[in-house]
């Protein structure tokens, strides 16, 4: 399990904005914060995978991490190449975790019976 500080540092690594070693400032970890609870309400309303912004599962890490940094483009300013490669990076992070949270629905299918004959079956 990661922590929230974890996925936040890492959502800042990927915008390219904290090199590697560095602490993050509050304005900027502060930033990346406001936007990890509403992405993980999105995500579970559109069907994705429900998140916990609070611990975050090792296989959702990185993805849930690529999507933020999506959403991070703008307050940011990252534009160009660098944007681009990170909305591609979101994608696949989208589509990973749809298929990793993926609910079967093991109940077998409900068998429907005609009900003309059914009812009295001394009325022949």
């Amino acid at each position: 399990m990661r922590t929230r500080e974890q996925l936040i540092v890492r959502v800042l690594k990927d915008l390219g904005v904290l090199a590697a070693g560095e602490a993050p400032s509050d304005e900027d970890r502060a930033e990346i914060d406001d936007l990890v609870e509403p992405i993980c309400a999105k995500l579970l309303d559109d069907g994705v995978a429900k998140l916990n912004g609070d611990e975050v599962d090792d296989a959702a890490y990185l993805p849930l991490a690529a999507i933020i940094a999506e959403t991070a483009l703008v307050p940011f300013g990252i534009s160009g190449t660098k944007a681009a490669e990170l909305r591609g990076l979101a994608e696949q992070a989208r589509m990973d975790l749809k298929l990793a949270y993926r609910v079967y629905d093991a109940r077998p299918p409900m068998r429907v019976e005609p009900f003309w004959g059914r009812r009295n079956h001394s009325c022949r």
